[in-house]
């Protein structure tokens, strides 16, 4: 179903009509036409009627909730923009929206500028994907102009690579014929390999395969695909399919040219549209005060008795919390304040001794044993510490709840720990955390970078591995994982020494 192009119609959706009549007269005032349904269900049946561009929906509602009318809706267009609303401030929701593609997620009582602003940003990004399209069909024009005049020459490639796409051409069985310079960079050069294997690392063509479409539509196709890079990064494009017609109006192959979307709205963007993030931590944060009441209770306790082993274990309670609020916090600052990195020279056995510093009380905390494996020989390297120091703390503690649940799902296992060590390969710094962990499937390991996805569950934000990866990521580095589930995970960072 195709999008509605006037973006000043809007779908209300609300179970309580003081709410549904009250948010009316507010888009009315700010110039927008409504119309109302009081659940999921009805909406549904609006949308197929007339679909619109843009939607506002409450998610806790009877018959159809918000969350599967979002589903609902994006698989009918995908190119509407939906707004979602709640009365509880509940980041798992927030995160869920975001999941499934909403733009905007906003508390109740709705604030009249905020909700101008969330629909000023849905206008902005359907705005943004036609300029998309537009400029996309501009390439596809030049792209079959330069083709009709190489014809003669049979050589496409010079001008497939100075696109600035990922291009490539696909067979009836989806085998890829040719690829440019891009698309060689993002996932590898396999000539006559399938593409959702290479883009996908699946064994069945992607759902609402533009390609496939194309083949039997002859004509231009969308779609906005997740690809998967070679190292593990799960990327959004927005992705057409042209069909290579020949003389006899045959379609021989598909041309699909794909542009990265989040060059263009940055993933940013959504941290900050999470109020960044009073809201996305705040049950996190309320769990950790927790702990931190029960440790100074127990320091009060100690030293009303004069009880110095149990003062010990109250601060070292209150120790370990406060250094989880820290890093919650620093892990949200980090990407809410654009900063520039102020690379310098450190010392490899320095910058550890405060990474083991750190975390060797974490650890031990939970019963773990921590081995430590440093070079003989002074590593020299270039970055930035504290985001740095961050990113692999991230991932120790990653490692620390991966050996945790394995403990808990398996009490029989024994020797649960974690190995550290630092090793220079030629002109590289490499940072090896190694656990005896749950592990991981390789799906897992494809999502585990990914913003919000938690293999905690509820227990985790999503935020820590996806910052990690792209402190690395800016400092010109790599982090590679092996794991297999119960055996463990080693994660590899590497970074150049200049």
């Amino acid at each position: 179903m195709g999008q509605n192009q006037n973006i000043n119609e809007i779908l209300l959706v609300d179970d309580e009509e003081d709410i549904r009549d009250v948010l009316a007269i507010a888009l009315t005032d700010l110039g927008y036409g409504v119309t109302m349904a009081e659940n999921g269900q009805k909406a549904i049946k609006a949308f197929e009627t007339r679909p619109f561009s843009i939607v506002l929906t409450d998610i806790k509602m009877p018959v159809m909730d918000g969350i599967q009318l979002l589903k609902r809706i994006k698989q009918l267009s995908p190119g509407t923009e939906i707004i979602m609303i709640t009365g509880h401030g509940d980041m798992d929701l927030a995160i869920e929206s975001f999941r499934n593609q909403a733009v905007e997620f906003i508390t109740k009582p709705v604030d009249v500028s905020t909700l101008e602003k969330a629909i000023n940003r849905a206008k902005e990004k359907i705005v943004l994907k036609q300029r998309l399209a537009d400029y996309t069909q501009n390439l596809e024009r030049l792209v079959r102009k330069k083709t009709e005049e190489l014809k003669t020459v049979g050589d496409i490639s010079a001008i497939m690579d100075t696109l600035p796409m990922v291009i490539f051409c696909v067979d009836h069985e989806l085998r890829i014929t040719s690829s440019n310079g891009l698309f060689k960079e993002l996932f590898g050069d396999h000539p006559g390999a399938l593409c959702h294997r290479i883009c996908k690392n699946e064994e069945s063509p992607c759902q609402g395969c533009p390609g496939l479409k194309c083949f039997l539509s002859k004509q231009p196709e969308q779609a906005e695909i997740l690809y998967t890079t070679q190292d593990h990064r799960e990327i959004s494009f927005l992705a057409w399919a042209s069909p290579v017609v020949e003389s006899d109006d045959t379609v021989s192959e598909v041309m699909v040219m794909a542009i990265d979307i989040s060059r263009v709205v940055d993933i940013e963007d959504h941290l900050k549209s999470l109020g960044l993030m009073i809201g996305s931590v705040s049950h996190g944060i309320k769990g950790l005060l927790t702990g931190l009441d029960g440790g100074l209770y127990v320091l009060d306790s100690a030293l009303k008795k004069q009880d110095q082993d149990q003062a010990k274990e109250g601060l070292e309670m209150m120790k370990f919390v406060t250094a989880k609020i820290r890093k919650m916090i620093l892990d949200i600052l980090f990407y809410t304040k654009k900063r520039e990195f102020n690379k310098e020279t450190l010392s490899a056995t320095q910058f550890a001794g405060e990474i083991i510093r750190t975390m060797k009380p974490r650890i031990e905390a939970v019963n773990l044993s921590l081995t430590v494996d440093l070079p003989p020989d002074e590593i020299e390297f270039m970055a930035d510490s504290d985001p740095l120091n961050s990113a692999i703390i991230n991932i120790f503690d990653n490692a620390i709840d991966a050996c945790v649940e394995k403990r808990d799902r398996f009490p029989s296992t024994q020797d649960h720990g974690i190995t550290f060590s630092i090793r220079q390969k030629n002109d590289q710094i490499e940072f090896a955390i190694s656990d005896t962990g749950i592990g991981m499937t390789c799906q897992e390991i494809k999502q585990a970078f990914t913003l919000f996805h938690s293999g905690k569950g509820k227990k985790g934000t999503g935020l820590g591995l996806f910052i990690a990866d792209k402190v690395i990521a800016q400092h010109q580095g790599t982090i590679d994982v092996t794991s297999a589930p119960n055996k463990g995970s080693i994660f590899f960072v590497r970074l150049p020494l200049t």
